[in-house]
């Protein structure tokens, strides 16, 4: 099968669309795909993505080389940039991929637009939460994580009690984290992982709270260093304030041993599976408490024969390979 990806974000970006489509593409050409990309991110000099071209969407003519060539044109959030290949031949197979809200959370015309071309489309939809608000059928098929790098590393010890991983921005919630951690009873180490606009509020707000000693910014990490400080600490916390189409930061905390607390912020409670505790979005005193039975009862959350089966389900392969029977 010959595979066009267009994507506004892609590598070497780092997010979660950009992360899910260089795995999925590395995937598909795994099981024997060929597989092409149009994007509007530039390239890293001297350092291509084995096996797979990257075209930027100013070459019109090779866009459409490529459209032609493709026997499936595939979009991870739909672009309007690539919708005009279609006009070239309607009947060719097309598949969007749904990873947040943005269709349902607007009503302008381009959105509107948007919400009436997908109907000729085949589409996916990344959790039951964004299947239900989307305004047409879709498949659901949850994220992958990297199981190679997100694993339980034994020779970490785990010894910390608590995690955010995330961009320091407002809807992510660290905020409403860092105050329920500022009214508990019991001596606790809160590790804060990531970078963004509210850093600096965030470390004036645990100044002020007299909280330097016990809650630590690490900065921005990825990958294998990312996972081996997962693998250190107990109790990792999602507490997003705004709905997440999935949620793939909290399913690498899972794969990590972590035992996890997620806001029920759109899909977040499906990417833990039920292997965890959920609490309403925003409730910093339903956070608290949560996090005080945590430090009562410090055992560490087992790897249980039905958690691993759980993780098998979403490694790249597995999902990929969902993706590619919707292709087909």
């Amino acid at each position: 099968m010959k595979i066009l990806i267009y994507s506004s974000v892609f590598y070497p970006s780092i997010g979660g669309i950009e992360n899910l489509t260089l795995a999925l593409a590395k995937e598909f050409r795994s099981f024997g795909h060929e597989v092409k990309v149009v994007t509007e991110q530039v390239q890293k000099t001297g350092d291509p993505i084995e096996g797979i071209e990257v075209v930027h969407p100013s070459k019109a003519l090779d866009q459409l080389k490529l459209f032609f060539w493709s026997d499936v044109l595939y979009m991870p959030n739909i672009t309007l940039k690539g919708v005009w290949l279609l006009v070239f031949n309607p009947f060719k197979k097309w598949v969007v991929s749904h990873n947040d809200f943005h269709l349902a959370q607007s009503n302008d015309a381009k959105t509107r637009f948007k919400n009436l071309v997908i109907k000729a489309a085949s589409n996916i939809s990344v959790s039951k939460s964004v299947a239900r608000a989307l305004r047409t059928r879709s498949t659901v098929i949850y994220n992958c994580y990297n199981d190679a790098a997100f694993r339980v590393y034994d020779d970490e010890p785990r010894d910390i009690d608590f995690l955010f991983v995330g961009r320091l921005v407002s809807q992510k919630g660290c905020d409403l984290l860092i105050d329920a951690c500022s009214r508990l009873n019991r001596p606790f180490r809160l590790s804060i992982v990531g970078h963004g606009p509210e850093f600096a509020g965030l470390q004036a707000r645990v100044d002020a709270l007299g909280l330097g000693d016990r809650i630590t910014f690490l900065g921005f990490m990825r990958d294998e260093a990312l996972a081996r400080v997962m693998s250190r600490h107990r109790v990792m916390i999602v507490p997003s304030l705004g709905a997440e189409g999935f949620g793939i930061a909290a399913l690498e905390g899972l794969a990590c041993g972590c035992k996890m607390l997620v806001s029920d912020a759109g899909g977040l409670p499906e990417a833990i599976g039920g292997f965890g505790e959920v609490f309403p979005m925003g409730d910093g005193a339903a956070l608290t408490v949560l996090l005080e039975q945590c430090l009562a009862q410090p055992e560490i959350d087992p790897m249980s024969d039905a958690k691993v089966a759980y993780l098998l389900d979403h490694r790249a392969k597995s999902v990929a390979r969902k993706y590619l029977e919707v292709f087909a």
